[in-house]
């Protein structure tokens, strides 16, 4: 059973660092730890003698102390994995990361621990750029230096962080902060330090830096300069596609389910904006799959519409005042449907398995053939140029959290597929829309959306297969065969009889 006192876990990384080791271990100021501190060291399946000095450094130590050796390599970013685990595992408070290779001061460990058990923070980094001049004088070299201040610079601003460093090695975490963060995905090399500071960042833990100094000595650098340069940006563009939906990484999936999607209201050329402005002002609407009311609540505040809302989702703040029907859309309807004017299902059909959304749509066009009403549908296209190019050069649909090809899309439309579906459930497409990508939602307001808006628009008009973001039709259902038939008998003022009776001569 975990202790209920907080403890504190000094994890040591090693690999090729037996000419380093046994003075880490006595550099560490022990009489100023934490109560209940303890020291774990992995060696990295090391080909020299470094499991052997730390298992005897570890003797004349006064807090306890073990000493691992991995049965292979796993690298940097593998060997943190494992100490995290057994700091999750073992109930520990916090965990500080301390390389073995001397490079950062184990002097200060207390210093790096107090943030996280006396301040309430969740990491906490050791910079050596808040005092930059500091860092040269440590010996860094001029290169490393300008490298690191230019890198930190582009990740903070793909991440929204005002970190002075991103690049230290020198840290500490709360252990309930590490149970958040799936850092199990995280890459095994050296830019893992990148990966896991992006998950602390997506999940709003707060990091607090202190200043430390630098070390430069005869230690062996295993990083690759430009290879890391390229990681580190590939893991920030990763993180920032993956949150636009744009493009998936499950190490960055971090972003609560309900907040999967955005109103796209306010975009000038969206699906959103398209669809209210084919419904007439007070019209009776049925929203199918709306449970957000994001769409139901414009129409009825700008057009004076009436709004019953069909879903087994409904937002819980603000209060929706829209009449509320529960059922779930991938099931059929077994209640009777108000009536209405306008039928709209926005980005729903897709989410619906094809046998289910064609069953949808005939009970659609059973109940409300007479009088017409008129469907407002829209879907993603899936024949989108990007994804055909991504598809044709790469191999891959690459499913992400929103966007053509969401992750929890049953059903893929093109404008054909669309066109085929809604003339074989029995209706006529009066008229098409195509909407441009929603790049304000990528991008921010500003000059670069809305030119790209602009251009695309354009194309999406003129060659709606390759460059729709998504299509949107009016629609509206044939008489079924049984509402011919009554019109028939009633055209013809005809009596309509269960059957003709025939005399025999």
């Amino acid at each position: 059973m975990p202790s209920t006192h907080p403890k504190s876990l000094i994890f040591i990384v090693a690999y090729n660092a037996e000419a380093h080791l046994e003075s880490v271990f006595k550099r560490i100021p022990y009489a100023r730890l934490p109560a209940g501190s303890e020291v774990i060291v992995i060696d990295d399946a090391s080909p020299d003698a470094t499991f052997e000095i730390g298992k005897r450094a570890a003797l004349s130590c006064p807090v306890p102390v073990r000493v691992l050796k991995n049965p292979k390599n796993l690298g940097y970013g593998g060997n943190q994995k494992l100490g995290y685990q057994i700091a999750i595992e073992e109930g520990f408070t916090a965990v500080a990361l301390l390389h073995g290779d001397g490079q950062y001061a184990p002097e200060l460990l207390p210093e790096i621990f107090a943030p996280i058990l006396t301040e309430g923070a969740d990491v906490v980094l050791g910079s050596r750029m808040l005092r930059k001049k500091d860092a040269l004088a440590g010996g860094m070299p001029f290169y490393k230096w300008v490298g690191n201040q230019i890198l930190t610079k582009i990740e903070n601003r793909m991440l929204g962080a005002q970190l002075s460093e991103f690049h230290t090695g020198y840290r500490a975490y709360r252990v309930a902060a590490l149970e958040r963060i799936p850092f199990h995905f995280n890459t095994n090399n050296f830019h893992f330090d990148t990966d896991i500071l992006i998950q602390f960042l997506r999940i709003g833990s707060t990091i607090n830096e202190i200043p430390i100094p630098t070390f430069y000595g005869n230690e062996v650098c295993h990083v690759n300069g430009w290879k890391y340069f390229y990681d580190c940006i590939r893991s920030c563009t990763h993180d920032w596609l993956t949150k636009k939906g744009i493009f998936y990484c499950r190490r960055f999936d971090l972003a609560p389910p309900a907040g999967r999607y955005e109103s796209k209201l306010g975009l000038k050329h969206s699906s959103h904006a398209v669809a209210v402005a084919l419904v007439p002002d007070g019209s009776k609407v049925l929203d199918l799959g709306g449970g957000n009311a994001w769409v139901a609540d414009f129409l009825s505040t700008n057009k004076g519409c009436t709004v019953e809302i069909v879903d087994n989702f409904f937002r819980e703040e603000p209060p929706i005042r829209h009449r509320m029907i529960n059922h779930d859309l991938s099931t059929p309807i077994n209640f009777a449907l108000p009536p209405t004017e306008i039928v709209m299902l926005m980005d729903i059909i897709e989410h619906i398995p094809r046998q289910n959304h064609v069953a949808l749509l005939d009970r659609l066009r059973e109940e409300l053939d007479a009088p017409p009403v008129k469907l407002v549908i829209s879907v993603p296209n899936t024949a989108f140029l990007p994804l055909r190019v991504v598809f044709m050069f790469l191999g891959r649909l690459n499913y992400g959290r929103r966007g053509i090809l969401d992750d929890t899309h049953a059903f893929l439309f093109t404008k054909s597929s669309l066109k085929e579906l809604m003339e074989g459930c029995g209706y006529d497409i009066q008229r098409w829309h195509h909407t441009p990508a929603p790049y304000e939602l990528a991008f921010g307001p500003g000059i670069i959306a809305r030119s790209l808006t602009a251009v695309h628009a354009t194309a999406a008009r003129l060659l709606p297969s390759l460059f729709a973001y998504q299509h949107i039709i009016e629609a509206s259902p044939r008489p079924t065969v049984s509402t011919l038939i009554g019109k028939c008998f009633e055209n013809s003022q005809c009596p309509r009889t269960a059957a003709l009776t025939v005399s025999k001569p």
